[in-house]
């Protein structure tokens, strides 16, 4: 369903022969700035240099700038606009709008990233976009998008820099095996090395001995660690029990 009548530009501008028009369809997503706010959640928004008046369905500020969803019980004399949320379903033709919006291109790649990190509750601002756009280039291209972008997702909420790196070390922690596995397996390769390798120059043999006894230390600590007490104090060791020692009174 077309809505248009109402939605003319305010422009101010006299001289002008006709006002600004613009055309907005049920479930379209625009970007708009708030100008007003009156009673009721009645409201003057700027969308594509348009001043619209609207009816908003959660409270916004003046000055406000946010993605809007136009809604089903607009009619032909009243928008009504609510902030884009997480939970709904962009549109291909408002995907491809935000798109261009960020000065991106309209392509299937672009128009997915908008879609899911939306639905990640990443706001759409052209900066965020900009720079998850930016790491999907730098991404390789064997890689489907769904297999980094929620470890990309973590890291941008962490306040981490979004990087191929960065997203990765990410990946492996959420995704990969649990951290005494790795180190099993880090030992038992230095291990295999040492013993079955008659050709290792004594550099290399001493770098993997380091690497047995970092890997071991690593035990050592994580078992003390894990052994320790709420408190900091030292558990209680192994086949010792409360009180041994202590005559029978």
């Amino acid at each position: 369903m077309n809505i248009s009548g109402l939605i003319r530009g305010l422009t101010g501008d006299a001289q002008a022969a006709e006002p600004k028009a613009l055309e907005l369809k049920v479930g379209q997503v625009v970007k708009g700035m708030v100008l007003q706010v009156g009673p009721e959640q009645d409201a003057v928004v700027n969308i594509g240099g348009v001043q619209v008046r609207a009816q908003l369905e959660a409270p916004l500020k003046p000055g406000e700038v946010t993605m809007l969803q136009v809604q089903p019980e607009s009619s032909g004399g009243q928008v009504v606009l609510k902030p884009l949320q997480s939970n709904m379903q962009i549109s291909d033709g408002s995907l491809a709008d935000i798109v261009k919006t960020m000065g991106l291109p309209d392509s299937p790649a672009n128009r997915q990233l908008v879609q899911l990190l939306n639905q990640a509750g990443v706001a759409l601002t052209k900066e965020n976009i900009q720079a998850f756009a930016k790491l999907q280039a730098q991404m390789p291209p064997n890689m489907q998008q769904e297999a980094w972008l929620s470890s990309a997702v973590i890291a941008f909420q962490k306040g981490l820099p979004l990087t191929p790196e960065t997203v990765a070390s990410v990946r492996q922690a959420v995704q990969g095996p649990p951290f005494h596995e790795v180190l099993d397996q880090l030992g038992q390769l230095a291990g295999r090395e040492l013993e079955g390798n008659a050709s290792l120059s004594p550099q290399s043999r001493e770098l993997l001995q380091t690497v047995r006894q970092l890997v071991q230390q690593l035990r050592d600590t994580a078992s003390l660690l894990i052994g320790a007490k709420p408190d900091g104090g030292e558990g209680t060791p192994v086949g010792a029990q409360p009180g041994a020692g202590a005559g029978a009174g």
